[in-house]
């Protein structure tokens, strides 16, 4: 079996549906086989992949296990020589996949890869980034409207990766489409399950990092995704989950100590944004303010509740 695709759904028929059937076409040439992990969708989703693509493997979770648990679930009963952790908010193109896996299987010491990713108009959107520091939201603060810094400044506070540029080491690829040879599965072992949504695949990177295999941005390839589709049906609950994953991140990797540095610099970011769209003219900006404001007072919280949705 070359390659074994996960993905996992949580109310997501409709894309779930366009993903799955655009993936014979994408793994033109290889062996595949096709994981879905339905965490106790209300849609009939489950009833879709059944009717729909037989071919695939369904999982009852049992209940919303978040994404990193119910991968987690599928792993141990894939065989490919490598997995592909898919999120149902994405389309693949022919030959997308198949590329993406040549290129990890001609590269040793390679524990994840991913594409460029583009949205649903074609243009690329965010497909690498650099491990957190408190010091990129200050720069967020510093320039909130990314008019002044350049080069690799400008880079630290968002990458969306030029049609241009090359196939590249990077610190991490975006879940979304997350490529993982068998080989590094075996050294570093599921991902880390209290990531319910957000940076389980940055934590994977840094693990990886500090194992010494390397992570790549394949600009070979690009895979469609329709950011925000998915996650964007639990509302509210998404900006916290994102906000407690973040923090329990640094807390992991760089001590529970650094909390402070990264909470202050997030608050004067999110809080200088917020009241420079309060001062700007336009009815969306004032949207856009609360939206920012919003996060700035998650920094305020010694504890975020994200009680995951049924």
């Amino acid at each position: 079996m070359d390659l074994s695709v996960v993905i996992v759904s949580w109310n997501t028929r409709e894309l779930l549906r366009d993903c799955l059937a655009s993936l014979p076409a994408a793994t033109a040439g290889l062996e595949v086989e096709v994981v879905v992990v339905d965490n106790a969708s209300a849609d009939r989703s489950a009833e879709m992949v059944v009717a729909d693509f037989p071919h695939c493997r369904l999982m009852d979770a049992g209940g919303n296990l978040g994404f990193a648990r119910a991968n987690n679930l599928a792993l141990p009963h894939t065989l490919g020589r490598c997995v592909l952790l898919l999120n149902p908010d994405t389309v693949c193109p022919p030959g997308s996949l198949t590329r993406l896996y040549r290129f990890v299987n001609s590269r040793p010491g390679i524990a994840a890869a991913g594409p460029r990713l583009v949205d649903g108009d074609g243009r690329p959107a965010i497909s690498w980034g650099f491990f957190p520091r408190a010091r990129d939201h200050w720069l967020g603060f510093l320039d909130p409207r990314r008019l002044w810094l350049r080069g690799p400044l400008a880079r630290r506070v968002t990458v969306i990766p030029a049609r241009t540029e090359p196939s590249r080491p990077v610190d991490y690829v975006l879940g979304a489409c997350f490529l993982i040879p068998r080989t590094a599965l075996e050294v570093l072992g599921p991902l880390d399950d209290r990531y319910f949504l957000y940076f389980e695949e940055t934590d994977w990177c840094w693990r990886a990092r500090q194992q010494g295999l390397a992570v790549w941005y394949c600009a070979e390839t690009e895979v469609t995704h329709l950011e925000g589709r998915a996650s964007g049906q639990a509302g509210g609950f998404a900006q916290r989950q994102f906000q407690k994953s973040y923090r329990l991140f640094v807390a992991k990797n760089y001590g529970a100590g650094s909390l402070w540095r990264f909470r202050l610099a997030q608050f004067a970011e999110y809080g200088g944004k917020a009241l420079l769209r309060r001062v700007l003219p336009g009815a969306g900006n004032r949207a856009i303010a609360a939206a920012y404001w919003a996060r700035a007072r998650l920094q305020l919280c010694r504890e975020i509740e994200a009680t995951p949705p049924s």
